[in-house]
């Protein structure tokens, strides 16, 4: 029969041991529960017997089982996270865990790296349509001209900018934007 010492030296161990889990099994997990059922039955004849102390210190007790047991969960689910978003020592941490806590850690790496492949994926979407759009830019025909007037900066109808030239230079820039340049008389072809 499991005592209340137990369930502090439990959570003892697991603050101590700030990455690591504490050896909780299903057994123990289960000691822990009947520890508060037996209470709770003494709790209940506390009441039949009308002894409003006994009522208390019990009605105490539960409550801080319940309470310690929902720090031990926290500080190991906080673990838990922490392994599964690290990949950290998973084979060795199973061993200490209840199996409901195997189903939670598993259902945490699947959330873990479903998200991390989902960024990384779109990560590599946009790098990728970054590339075609530089691709169609090198499509675009260039020309190399000679500056032979001074041009202030333009934007031209692509939405780029040019400019300003200064006499004398020698530019490549769009075969559209140089074929303008020659027909002003700014520019000559090279």
């Amino acid at each position: 029969m499991i005592t209340y010492s137990e369930f502090i030296r439990i959570r003892r161990l697991e603050q101590e041991d700030g990455r690591m889990l504490t050896k909780l099994t299903n057994e123990t997990l289960d000691e822990m529960k009947d520890y508060i059922a037996i209470n709770k039955k003494s709790l209940e004849e506390a009441r039949k017997m009308d002894d409003p102390k006994r009522v208390d210190e019990i009605s105490t007790q539960i409550k801080n089982a319940i309470n310690t047991m929902d720090q031990i969960i926290t500080m190991r689910m906080n673990k838990l996270a922490n392994m599964a978003i690290l990949g950290t020592k998973i084979d060795q941490a199973r061993n200490n865990m209840t199996s409901e806590e195997v189903v939670l850690f598993d259902e945490m790496v699947r959330l873990v790296m479903e998200h991390k492949n989902k960024i990384i994926t779109e990560m590599k979407n946009v790098q990728a349509k970054e590339l075609r759009v530089e691709e169609e830019d090198s499509d675009i025909d260039k020309m190399v001209i000679k500056i032979i007037a001074d041009v202030p900066k333009f934007i031209w109808r692509n939405n780029k900018s040019y400019g300003p030239f200064n006499f004398p230079n020698v530019v490549e820039i769009d075969k559209d934007v140089a074929e303008i340049l020659i027909k002003g008389g700014k520019a000559v072809s090279a």
